[in-house]
């Protein structure tokens, strides 16, 4: 069983938390938090930076969409932007969002269509910098178009390579019968090396193949996912899997595509991807008629198979109604899905890692957001020590004004046999640069560092006989880091602050 120090970023004298699905009341003092806005909002997606603070992106229906930042304890961020919030992010309207992503730096990746008198339909990519400004290192003044000449150019996601590289998926074609993906360089240039001209179109099937999500393997393999349309009215999940190169992995699926009906005559549709450790691939998104979409899951084989100890036969159909959906796994391998409808019901359900409800999560597997008049969840987030961040959408009390709305909850008790804290001692902390822990008494034998998100960013390396170790931070952001050491049958973690 993988050990939950490992990503633990906070150090606790006990490993209890209160009941699992219960809001954290040291967040926001009652767990939850929202922020308003004088405009029709939507907040689609969230993210950390490495301080721990949450950035939320969405849309408000005037432009390039809106940025608010919320700090670790839940409160709001009021140093970024104009009290927490940045409105009109880029200098010109018609840039419409879909998707986020941040930076090992902070910096922030926002993209989305673009829908305007010059392009009906076109991708578009912007970076800004941690405080939210345009980066001027990007494509030279921080935000550049990408059409690829069809009718459907539509960018609905992104993800980052471990090399730095952006990786822009969506929509192009005629119908929008291509899965398209586009790799950029980190200043904003077109990746020749990828595809043709650093880009990627593939057929699908039908008429209809909308690409809304992108997931990177470890192994640098790339996968899109959205839905494709089979029959009249009726979608599918639909998954393509490429090489780092660009290539059709032919191995994945059938000659590199999957398609999974979850019902034969309603609409199924993939909103989110993530990848386990063990390599398994976890869709999520709705299932059901136009009008009664249900949250749902399918898990796969990492060849793109069923993963049939997954639910029934691989799959999982939710009975709480939605239009969005997104999905995140626990480092205890619980996974938790959110969504709802907008003006119903804010819901986070968690489930078992063999796809069952976790009926000792909230009320049987479900925590509702608490907001006085509903909403929907939109992004979850996991801590590293198991707490749940989700974010999304609720009217203020008058339905005057769009909040963007946030709680954080409990995981519940971590069990003793997961969790070991050795009490490791680091100096100086905080550190600018080098940072020195003592190794003469409990002889570690290798030590890693990992960032808050529990990422590794320092890979392991052997400190076996030596008493003095250090460890040099300066080349990374500054931000709270996570020391995990391990050998000799005893394993520590400590945290340290790089300033």
């Amino acid at each position: 069983m993988r050990k939950l120090f490992l990503l633990s970023f906070v150090l606790f004298s006990t490993t209890c938390f209160s009941q699992a699905g219960s809001f954290d009341t040291s967040f926001s003092e009652d767990g939850r938090n929202r922020k308003c806005f004088p405009l029709s909002t939507a907040s689609f997606t969230s993210a950390f930076q490495s301080t721990g603070k949450i950035v939320c992106y969405g849309n408000d229906y005037q432009g390039s969409g809106c940025l608010n930042r919320f700090n670790i304890d839940g409160s709001v961020d009021e140093t970024f932007g104009n009290s927490g919030v940045i409105i009109n992010i880029l200098p010109t309207s018609g840039y419409y969002p879909q998707d986020m992503v941040i930076q090992s730096d902070n910096r922030i990746i926002i993209m989305g269509i673009i829908q305007n008198n010059i392009y009906p339909n076109a991708y578009w990519v912007a970076r800004l910098l941690p405080d939210g400004a345009l980066d001027p290192s990007f494509s030279g003044d921080g935000y550049l178009d990408l059409s690829f000449g069809t009718e459907q150019d539509r960018g609905t996601c992104v993800a980052l390579q471990t090399d730095g590289k952006i990786l822009v998926g969506g929509t192009s074609g005629s119908t929008a019968q291509y899965f398209t993906v586009a790799r950029l360089l980190s200043n904003g240039n077109l990746d020749t090396t990828f595809g043709i001209n650093g880009v990627v179109q593939t057929p699908f099937s039908g008429s209809e193949s909308f690409a809304n999500c992108i997931a990177v393997q470890q192994d640098g393999k790339i996968i899109l996912g959205g839905y494709t349309v089979n029959a009249p009215f009726a979608k599918d999940f639909a998954m393509i899997r490429y090489d780092g190169n660009g290539t059709i992995d032919t191995g994945f699926g059938i000659n590199g595509k999957v398609i999974t009906t979850l019902n034969t005559t309603y609409s199924d549709y993939i909103d989110k991807i993530i990848i386990d450790p063990q390599g398994r691939i976890i869709a999520s998104g709705c299932s059901s008629f136009e009008v009664n979409y249900k949250l749902a899951m399918v898990r796969y084989t990492s060849n793109g198979t069923l993963d049939t100890s997954f639910g029934t036969n691989g799959k999982v159909i939710s009975n709480i109604g939605s239009w969005y959906s997104d999905v995140a796994r626990q480092v205890d391998g619980k996974i938790v899905l959110v969504g709802g409808y907008y003006g119903d019901i804010f819901a986070v359900l968690r489930y078992l890692d063999n796809g069952a409800l976790d009926n000792g999560f909230g009320a049987n597997g479900l925590v509702t957001g608490g907001f006085e008049f509903g909403g929907f969840a939109s992004s979850v987030l996991i801590q590293s020590d198991n707490k749940i961040v989700v974010t999304g959408n609720t009217p203020n009390p008058e339905f005057t004004l769009a909040c963007s709305a946030i709680i954080r909850l409990n995981p519940g008790t971590l069990s003793t046999e997961e969790f070991t804290n050795s009490e490791v001692k680091l100096y100086p902390n905080p550190t600018s640069g080098v940072v020195f822990f003592d190794n003469s008494e409990r002889m570690f034998e290798k030590v890693s560092v990992y960032n808050y998100l529990g990422q590794e960013v320092v890979k392991s390396f052997d400190c076996a006989h030596r008493d003095n170790v250090s460890f040099d931070l300066s080349n990374l952001s500054n931000g709270v880091y996570l020391l995990k050491f391990e050998g000799n049958g005893r394993n520590g973690v400590a945290k340290v602050v790089k300033e």
